[in-house]
């Protein structure tokens, strides 16, 4: 386990004691804040699926009491991430369900980007490619909504290896080009961010750089590349 992971679950006490506290003193909204971050920190800290599912149908009863639709809406993303890991829902009936999250806000907030995140995890998890890649066309900016994040960083990974694994077979060799330059752009700031000390990024940069040689044909590089990576992976 990561010292950032340790961090997280580390938190989760104390976030759970700060909206009790909030809402004794009557801050709903900032009670709505202390739970979705619970939330979060749950989802980034690798609970079984089925203990997350039970803590999200918790925590959207409580936002939809408290009338925090915002927040309620961002958790019902994840709900469905969870729900179709779980094969409890079809690809059709998880598609719906984003299709009326997303019309359901407005293109400029940041539920609508937490929404279209959840979206483009759940395409990259079933290695959807070329699904996942209008996601980011869709909301270029979604990564930037949650700086100083562990979800940019995720974001970041999410949006280089989607470029990278389409760029294999994009229609022309321009197109190719783009999309490559692309991923190597975005692997350049999470490099800026391991040099900033944030070695939970380094699993994410020894994937892409795997994959980036999967690319070059350097099948050599790219075997040692994501050895490395289960290495820390293993290591947790």
């Amino acid at each position: 386990r990561s010292a950032g992971t340790s961090a997280l679950i580390a938190s989760r006490d104390l976030l759970l004691e700060g909206y009790r506290t909030e809402l004794d003193n009557g801050d709903v909204g900032s009670v709505a804040f202390q739970i979705s971050l619970r939330w979060y920190q749950s989802w980034s800290t690798y609970h079984p699926l089925v203990d997350l599912q039970a803590e999200l149908e918790a925590s959207i009863s409580a936002l939809v009491q408290l009338n925090q639709r915002s927040h309620e809406r961002s958790l019902q993303a994840y709900l469905l991430v969870v729900r179709r890991l779980r094969n409890l829902t079809s690809e059709d009936e998880t598609s719906l369900g984003f299709k009326e999250l997303l019309k359901a806000v407005e293109p400029t907030s940041n539920v609508f980007h937490t929404v279209n995140m959840m979206q483009l995890e759940l395409f990259v998890l079933f290695q959807d490619w070329e699904s996942a890649l209008p996601c980011l066309a869709e909301a270029p900016d979604t990564r930037n909504r949650y700086l100083a994040m562990h979800a940019s960083a995720r974001g970041m990974f999410l949006e280089a290896l989607v470029y990278l694994k389409t760029s294999s077979h994009a229609s022309s060799w321009l197109a190719r080009r783009k999309r490559k330059m692309k991923a190597i752009k975005t692997l350049r700031k999470l490099h800026g961010l391991v040099e900033q000390g944030n070695d939970d990024v380094r699993h994410y940069m020894h994937i892409l750089m795997a994959e980036c040689y999967v690319l070059e044909k350097n099948v050599s590089a790219a075997e040692n590349n994501f050895k490395a990576a289960i290495s820390i992976a293993e290591l947790g």
